[in-house]
């Protein structure tokens, strides 16, 4: 049996050796194959040049430039791999001191990428321009990724960029902004930095997700609609005064660690702040209306000049918190808001302000429930004290106003405070205040803080001429009721 079973052996590893050649040779073959079915492209490009749909996918085995007068095209659809490199300082680039046209199509777009490395962050240099030399780039229905930078001009940032259904992922630098962007339907995911730059910025339907900074930018006017931001170390922070206001709207801002910093001189309405660490901070001459903040570490943190009303303000660990405000700067107007069931507090007064807020329900009926989740001078003698209402649990009847200021407000007293009116807003000529609680004195205020007009007030209907003043944002301040001032955006055409 032994001898058998010897004999089938012997006759069986000719036949398994024969299997393990043949075997071999097949995966040399699809390797080979593989390899021929890449176009290898490197070194200069001296004639008008086209790179085919046909001959995709492309394998950069070195650097290229284009040079002056010549044309680069590269069809939609077409994949360029680029051959990964040692050393940052020997990474492979495309130059152009022509034009590169790489304008792909909706459903075809133009890709670049790293031969093998494709979660790994700069392992190519990216597309460098000579503009200095009369070189140029028309690009749009892309995607780029592991690139250090995307794009770099030698001779200043183009004044447009505009970019359709493109992707940008694992890129240090994905776009930097010289004057205007316009992003619709793009997606910018895993890059160090996604946007950074200067001017005007308009992102529609765009998702920004697990970047270390999603965009850090000097922004002159900002406008995102119905995009996701989610899961950046960084969502979004304006580094300067937004002068031209910004417009934040239907927009989901969810599990980033600062989700919206500096926001200012503008509007976020309908947005959803959701289990961020902190959601919104350090904001002025800011509308946040209809909007809902959930599980964030701190929902809110509201500078002078803001206006947070008609929101939902629940279960984060803080929800707003005041300040830092000083003297003279228009105080922030919470109104309006469902403010509950935050861990810690419902609300931080961190000035030393006194502050009355009579139309914020807290979803309880106990004062000392409401209290204990106020952080004001009760607690803290260097800070102000919030006065409040309390309201039914349904939010919808307001029960009693607990005033700390001093003075005896009664419900009466406090509902007249909301019953001031400015109309008509936007206003061209003649602005009406409807002064039914009796402030002494108004003042009108540029976005940049400079006083424009001001004067005193009679009780009832007080009418101001506006007509001279230029076109633009203004905050309207009314003053002298007691502890009470009031602010209202006006917009004048």
């Amino acid at each position: 049996m032994n001898f058998v079973l010897l004999g089938l052996l012997t006759k069986t590893k000719p036949l398994i050796m024969r299997y393990r050649v043949v075997f071999a040779t097949m995966v040399a073959l699809m390797l080979w194959n593989l390899a021929a079915s890449q176009t290898m492209v490197s070194g200069g490009i001296y004639d008008n040049t086209t790179w085919t749909l046909a001959n995709s996918p492309y394998l950069m085995t070195g650097s290229i430039v284009v040079f002056p007068g010549v044309t680069l095209t590269i069809e939609p659809g077409v994949e360029v791999r680029v051959k990964e490199y040692g050393l940052s300082e020997s990474q492979y680039y495309l130059e152009t001191r022509g034009t590169i046209n790489m304008v792909g199509q909706p459903a075809a777009p133009i890709t670049f990428r790293a031969d093998t490395a494709l979660t790994t962050v700069g392992t190519w240099a990216g597309f460098i321009i000579k503009n200095s030399q009369g070189g140029s780039i028309n690009y749009n229905y892309v995607n780029i990724s592991n690139a250090v930078n995307c794009f770099v001009y030698d001779a200043g940032l183009p004044g447009l960029i505009q970019l359709n259904e493109s992707t940008f992922s694992y890129n240090f630098y994905a776009i930097v902004v010289g004057l205007d962007l316009i992003a619709e339907n793009c997606t910018f995911a895993n890059n160090d930095i996604a946007i950074y730059g200067w001017s005007n910025f308009t992102f529609n339907n765009c998702v920004f997700d697990n970047n270390l900074s999603a965009m850090s930018v000097y922004a002159s006017s900002f406008e995102m609609k119905n995009c996701i931001v989610s899961n950046n170390n960084l969502g979004v922070r304006l580094n300067s005064g937004a002068l031209n206001g910004i417009l934040v709207k239907n927009t989901l801002f969810e599990n980033n660690l600062l989700a919206f910093d500096n926001a200012n001189n503008g509007l976020i309405d309908s947005c959803n702040f959701i289990d961020n660490m902190e959601a919104v901070t350090n904001t002025t001459y800011l509308n946040i209306s209809n909007s809902n903040f959930d599980n964030n570490t701190t929902a809110l943190q509201v500078g002078f000049g803001t206006k947070v009303h008609d929101c939902q303000i629940v279960r984060n660990e803080t929800g707003v918190a005041l300040g830092p405000i000083s003297f003279g700067q228009p105080m922030p107007v919470i109104e309006n808001n469902r403010i509950c069931f935050n861990q810690s507090y419902n609300i931080d007064n961190r000035t030393d302000i006194n502050m009355f807020i009579p139309t914020n329900c807290f979803c309880i009926t106990d004062s000392a429930e409401i209290e204990a989740r106020i952080l004001d001078g009760y607690d803290d003698i260097t800070r102000g004290l919030i006065s409040y209402a309390i309201f039914d649990t349904t939010c919808t009847i307001r029960q009693s106003v607990v005033d700390k200021s001093g003075a005896t407000t009664s419900l009466k007293d406090s509902e007249a405070l909301e019953t001031v009116h400015v109309y008509p807003i936007p206003v061209t000529d003649q602005l009406t205040i409807n002064n039914s609680n009796a402030f002494a004195a108004y003042r009108l205020v540029s976005l940049t803080g400079q006083e424009v007009m001001g004067g005193g007030l009679k009780e009832g209907i007080n009418t101001v001429d506006v007509s001279y003043m230029p076109a633009g944002t203004y905050f309207l301040g009314l003053y002298g009721a007691g502890k009470e001032s009031l602010f209202f955006t006006v917009m004048h055409n």
